[in-house]
């Protein structure tokens, strides 16, 4: 395996973090509210938001807003995925198809409630984003169909779920 993604997960200090991170409960080092992927060349971080949607972002463009840890770090995990270079190449051509997508507003609703299942077709929210572009054919990081629709797939969700394929440390440091 000579290829890897590098997923990127955070919390901000916003209500709209905290309602996240209430609702998805407690995660270690801490519980993210956003995910997003690095560019190949280290250069953006790629991902979905409600404001302006799935673009590229200069790295380093929310370090104002991350929530500060107990330890003084900021609450930034990058989490690499070793990947042959088809599954990097088929996740990423896929990524930059999607940058200009609408976000999924109303499938944010489905954390407030579980009984709704909301979502607009063609509109995604950051995590299902980033699982989506994990199950690109013909090579798919994730292989087979989940349980779960990716609507429904929180950054927290998906932070565990890659817990049981990649070691996650317990710090907030940097690749």
């Amino acid at each position: 395996m000579d290829g890897k993604i590098i997923l990127r997960f955070t919390t901000s200090t916003d209500t709209f973090s905290e309602a996240i991170r209430f609702q998805a409960g407690l995660s270690v080092p801490f519980t993210p509210s956003h995910v997003e992927c690095v560019s190949l060349d280290g250069q953006w971080w790629i991902g979905q938001h409600a404001e302006g949607g799935m673009a590229k972002r200069p790295a380093g463009y929310d370090s104002s807003t991350l929530m500060k840890l107990p330890d003084g770090t900021l609450s930034n995990k990058f989490v690499t995925l070793p990947c042959t270079p088809d599954q990097q190449k088929c996740f990423y051509d896929h990524i930059e198809s999607r940058v200009g997508a609408p976000y999924d507003m109303k499938s944010i609703a489905n954390f407030a409630d579980p009984k709704l299942n909301l979502h607009d077709v063609g509109h995604l929210i950051c995590s299902a984003e980033m699982a989506w572009a994990l199950r690109q054919n013909p090579f798919p990081y994730f292989s087979w169909p989940t349980t779960k629709p990716l609507h429904r797939w929180s950054p927290d969700m998906l932070f565990l779920i890659l817990s049981t394929h990649v070691e996650v440390s317990h710090t907030g440091e940097l690749p």
